[in-house]
This record gives C-alpha cells, structure tokens and sequence, in this order.
C-alpha cells in the first residue's frame, strides 16, 4: 500500500512540476486569529455569578479574544485575479480561569477550556488593487465547521490551612461536538517585502447556524445548570498572517 502511495505522490509531484503555472498567484497564509464572543451568549458570562448582576447560570468563562493558528491557501479562479478561492484551518483554543475566595481559610479555583478545530472555504473578492501602494482590500465569505473537543472543566478547593484536605473535581458533562456556520470578512494585503505580505482581516462569525442540538445545551459551557436550549453563538474575528504568493 505505501509501494502505491509513494508512486502517486510522485506522479502527482512530476505533473505540478510539469505544469507550473499550477500554483502561479495562489498565496500560502500562516498567523495569528482570535475570537471574541459577541452578545449575550452564556459561553462569555462568568462561570459562577459573582453578583446579582450576573445572570444565575453557569457560564462558560471565555471573557475577550480567545487565542487561535489560522493556515489559508488562497487559489484565484479567474485572469483578472479579483475572485478568489479561500481554503484554511482556523484552530482556536478557548480558555478561562476564575477564583472564588470562600471566607478565611477556602479558595475555589475553576477552570474551563476546550479546543475548537475549524477548516473553512468560502469565496473572495478584491474589491480594490492598489498598485501605488502595493496593497489589496478583499471582501469573503466562508462556510466553516467547528469541532469541539478537549473539553476541561476543574473545581479545585485549596484550604489555605491544610494542603492535606485540597481536592480537584472534573465536573464535565458534555461530549464533544460538531456544529457547522459561516464568517463574513474584509481584510487588507500589503507587501512587507517580496514575495512576502502582510494579511489583515476583520470578520463576523456564528459558530452554531446548523446542527444545534437541544437535548445538549448551550455549546461553550461546561455543564446544563438552569439551560433549556443551545442558542446561537457570535463572534467577532481578527487575524493578522504573513501571507507568501507564487
């Protein structure tokens, strides 16, 4: 079987060779992506409610832009080079922490993270070319599936008086998931220096548009306290990358 992988992949190898304008103008993108979530999802409310202005759920924890990896393969598609085709992977890593002091002698730290693994494709198109300044302004949008797995969530009780009564709880209740949706982004290419761009975009997302499951719950938190259904989950994304183009 590798005997018959190894041929292929030099087949494969000699015909790109062989036809090199294969790869003319398409760009290969690595950087970094945050995702921020917007509105009143539970996913960016405080795991445990630390006044009576918090709602009384159990939120996710994920305050502010959540780090990611984001590698795009951007293939124009036609002789002006305006419509683009976008292909990537945007991996997220959502991560909160929270203490809670509990009189004199408790402390009770939570943790919550979880990995979100996220290929994409869309369609994109230049909707300026500004040659004096060696720059492209882009519109896209994108069809993405996000997968939810590496679910964490850890109480620890630390007494302050006793290392010997300090206990760590993993209270997780929900599975992994697959849910499927879509960003709309605008974005800006600039050359740092040749073949070598800068890659800067904007873009709202929401996470969840298909497959929401009610029976699970709400997507981002870590247990069902006081949740009825999975509501819809909005982001907003950043992404700045250095962008190399044949």
């Amino acid at each position: 079987m590798k005997k018959y992988l190894i041929i292929i992949l030099v087949i494969v190898f000699c015909q790109v060779s062989a036809h090199s304008q294969f790869l003319k103008n398409t760009s290969f993108a690595l950087g970094l992506s945050t995702s921020q979530i917007l509105g009143n999802n539970p996913a960016g409310k405080p795991i445990v409610s630390t006044g009576d202005a918090d709602p009384a759920v159990i939120g996710g924890g994920f305050f502010g832009a959540q780090p990611g990896i984001d590698f795009r393969v951007t293939i124009p598609i036609d002789k002006e080079l305006r419509w683009r085709i976008p292909i990537g992977l945007d991996y997220q890593f959502f991560s909160a922490k929270e203490r809670i002091p509990t009189g004199k002698n408790l402390e009770v730290r939570l943790r919550h993270s979880l990995i979100n693994v996220s290929p994409y494709v869309g369609i994109s198109y230049v909707l300026q070319n500004l040659e004096m300044i060696k720059a492209k302004t882009y519109a896209s949008l994108e069809a993405r599936a996000s997968f939810i797995n590496n679910i964490n969530y850890e109480r620890e009780h630390d007494y302050l008086n006793s290392n010997d009564l300090d206990t760590t709880l993993h209270e997780i209740s929900k599975s992994n998931a697959t849910r499927y949706g879509g960003l709309m982004r605008v974005g800006v290419e600039s050359f740092l220096f040749y073949p070598v761009q800068i890659n800067a975009s904007v873009g709202l997302s929401v996470m969840n548009l298909l497959g929401r499951d009610n029976a699970r719950y709400e997507l981002l938190t870590p247990t069902k306290f006081m949740e009825v259904q999975e509501s819809f989950i909005w982001n907003l994304n950043f992404s700045i990358m250095f962008q190399y183009t044949f």
